[in-house]
């Protein structure tokens, strides 16, 4: 009998271990995989590029990037401001076309970017990669344009949803932005992998997006940026206080803006308009 009791705590206990090795391990494994989703652009694509799109090709040490630059639509050689849009993990740049699209403001131009391995960009994403991917499109879209790169830094904003509000953060990290647009954005990455597994799998991250240090850092500028964020209520993936925590940590310099009965994948279209408007104030 004690001999089955023993044999009965060993199997309860081996299975105890797995539970917590297993999440372990697939965070640490699959950790880049379950960061980024990579997407290619169908052979149509251009079917969607508003006319006068650029097409910009550089290289980096991660290989070929590609990104696109919509002009002001008012036919300025300058626009007012440049915003500069990075996607969702399993989205592309051209997503922000609708967004583009529904903005009355003809001053402003974007460039919309795709993570390396994205879209037609060669390459593995990766913080270092992607931070130097756009910082590379800055300075190919000013050869473009046949201006300084302090030309067009001095016009930057930003814009940028989940993984895209980290990546607008990094970029923002080195550049004068004026303003920045933060949707569903998460304070760390690691604090995400600790409610999705547990706190212990979350120290396996190799790499972690810290929007809280950037945040503070960015609203500690004189001038500081104007800073927006928008979070659905309902989002169940990254939850609202995560939001609520960076408008906090950036103070004056951020508004917060709950987004009702919306989640993670329906906060852009439920706060478009808002959106939109704020970004013309």
């Amino acid at each position: 009998m004690r001999e089955e009791l023993r044999i009965s705590w060993v199997k309860l206990l081996l299975v105890l271990v797995a539970l917590l090795l297993i999440p372990a391990a697939l965070l640490f494994f699959r950790q880049h995989s379950m960061i980024y989703y990579p997407r290619a652009y169908a052979a149509t694509y251009q079917r969607m590029l508003p006319p006068g799109t650029q097409e910009l090709e550089y290289n980096t040490p991660a290989g070929k990037q590609v990104a696109f630059y919509l002009p002001a639509r008012s036919g300025a050689a300058m626009p007012a401001r440049v915003w500069v849009a990075f996607s969702g993990n399993a989205s592309v740049a051209l997503d922000w076309l609708d967004v583009v699209a529904r903005n009355p403001n003809e001053s402003d131009a974007y460039l919309l970017l795709d993570y390396p391995g994205y879209g037609k960009s060669e390459g593995r994403a990766s913080i270092a990669s992607s931070r130097a991917s756009a910082d590379q499109a800055i300075s190919t879209l000013a050869e473009r344009l046949n201006v300084s790169e302090a030309e067009i830094s001095a016009r930057l904003c930003v814009m940028g949803v989940s993984l895209g509000a980290a990546a607008a953060l990094e970029f923002a990290a080195g550049h004068p932005v004026q303003r920045a647009v933060l949707i569903a954005p998460f304070t760390t990455l690691r604090e995400v992998a600790a409610q999705l597994f547990t706190r212990p799998a979350s120290y396996l991250l190799l790499e972690s997006y810290d929007n809280r240090s950037r945040i503070r850092a960015l609203a500690q500028r004189s001038p500081a940026p104007r800073i927006a964020i928008f979070h659905g209520t309902d989002d169940t993936l990254i939850p609202l206080r995560m939001g609520q925590e960076l408008a906090q940590a950036a103070g004056d310099a951020a508004q917060f803006f709950p987004v009702q009965s919306a989640n993670h994948d329906t906060v852009v279209d439920y706060a478009l308009d808002e959106i939109i408007a704020w970004m013309n104030q």
